[in-house]
């Protein structure tokens, strides 16, 4: 790739990277993560799946170039931290799954990403006449949300008055002591996230979830580093399923180079089988009852968080 300096910070720049985001490259998703120029051509990196496996923690994992003598200007990233199949309710004959996943957008040395775009697109495995895909009955964050920071300046006024009785002997002489304090708090929006369930244009159905992270331009701050997103599946049967992952980024190049993105590989989606045990990466602090999926408080279950490395 031509311009691959502008995505690769060489090892005489300043700052760390992490060895561990290196890691192998093996369990990578089944689409292709490319950078997209302004005429269309593309150059990039591609990522693979490994034959038969079911239900990939691993959905994406993206730096641009090698990993022995250059540290990468971008980490993008897409991992499982939840993935439940069940009921939405005990009395109800409608199935469910439930996952959550941690998109990472990390950039360094100066560099920034300033929107991305994430789609989740759910299918039918089975070819057959008539295989239902999943409906997308929820997602988190749902709305358009601003992340802002939030920053706190104190002010203190004190005042001390002087007090004599009558020019006598024995009066009495004091001191009083006042005091004021003001707090105010600026807020600083430096993102917007936005998350929906889009209907299909021809027959209304849901078969998407929509994630979209933009900068506030004014600031120019980027994005979070990460942002932890919830899907609620509602499924008619326990047919295998199989999820479209489409990822795509704009970073602040000043180069040709205008956006990374993913393009779907259609051999090589995310498989699900309701019958894998459930995976938990982490213990979740909300209940979470496979019978029970619907009435799983989804709103504290997605996070985002922004740092600078």
């Amino acid at each position: 790739m031509d311009d691959e300096q502008e995505l690769w910070i060489s090892d005489d720049e300043n700052g760390d990277f992490d060895s561990d985001q290196g890691g192998d490259t093996s369990d990578h998703a089944g689409f292709t993560l490319s950078l997209l120029s302004q005429d269309g051509q593309e150059g990039g990196y591609h990522v693979r799946n490994k034959e038969g496996m079911l239900q990939r923690k691993t959905v994406s994992a993206m730096m641009g170039g090698g990993l022995h003598k250059k540290r990468p200007a971008f980490t993008v990233g897409c991992d499982a931290r939840i993935m439940i199949h069940g009921r939405m309710s005990p009395d109800s004959d409608k199935l469910a799954t439930l996952l959550v996943y941690d998109l990472k957008f990390l950039s360094r040395h100066g560099t920034r990403i300033k929107y991305a775009d994430v789609l989740f697109e759910f299918r039918p495995r089975s070819n057959r006449p008539g295989a239902l895909s999943p409906t997308v009955a929820e997602v988190r964050p749902r709305g358009q949300q601003k992340m802002s920071e939030t920053i706190q300046n104190q002010a203190s006024k004190y005042g001390l008055s002087f007090n004599a009785g009558p020019s006598i002997p024995g009066a009495d002489v004091g001191f009083n002591a006042s005091g004021e304090q003001n707090i105010t708090k600026d807020l600083k929006f430096h993102t917007t996230i936005t998350g929906d369930n889009p209907a299909d244009l021809d027959w209304g159905d849901r078969f998407q979830a929509s994630f979209t992270l933009a900068e506030n331009a004014s600031q120019e701050s980027g994005i979070p580093t990460q942002l932890t997103v919830v899907v609620l599946l509602e499924r008619e049967s326990d047919d295998d399923f199989e999820m479209i992952p489409q990822i795509k980024i704009t970073p602040n190049f000043a180069t040709r180079w205008t956006s990374l993105s993913s393009t779907r590989s259609s051999d090589d989606p995310v498989y699900f089988n309701v019958q894998e045990p459930p995976f938990e990466r982490s213990s979740a602090a909300t209940k979470i009852d496979p019978d029970n999926l619907g009435a799983v408080d989804l709103d504290s279950l997605w996070i985002c968080t922004m740092y600078t490395l």
